[in-house]
């Protein structure tokens, strides 16, 4: 099998992805138990948000998925592949998460960064758990 390589993505070579800056402005925003925000360009610009609303010594047998976990994307608006400096819109939504948390449903968002990533915070609050 042929592993399928883009050469000519924007973060080949020790280029930090388009999307970084976003990527940090997420990651002193939000808040989890257990929390993982990355970047990439891999295939299309993107920022992946990974989170668990308790921590690892919740979740049966150590797995991921089973804790009261989430998983959501950050992608430039519809119909761009990489992301822009210049671009002021981003398109959010929940990729999948947990049946157990108290609210599972989040609307898939296309606006402004700021208010994209304020859409998170407010959703992720909304799953907070007491422990």
């Amino acid at each position: 099998m042929e592993i399928v390589q883009d050469i000519d993505r924007p973060d080949v070579g020790g280029v930090a992805p388009k999307m970084d800056a976003l990527a940090l402005k997420a990651r002193s925003l939000l808040s989890a138990a257990y929390l993982v925000i990355t970047a990439s360009d891999n295939l299309v610009s993107s920022v992946h948000i990974r989170g668990a609303f308790n921590t690892k010594d919740k979740w049966t047998n150590g797995i991921f998925q089973n804790g009261l976990y989430f998983q959501m994307f950050i992608w430039p608006e519809k119909g761009k592949r990489y992301f822009s400096p210049d671009d002021t819109r981003v398109t959010v939504e929940l990729s999948n998460c947990s049946h157990e948390l108290k609210n599972p449903k989040f609307r898939k968002y296309t606006g402004k960064i700021d208010r994209a990533i304020e859409k998170i915070a407010v959703w992720m609050k909304s799953n907070e758990v007491e422990e």
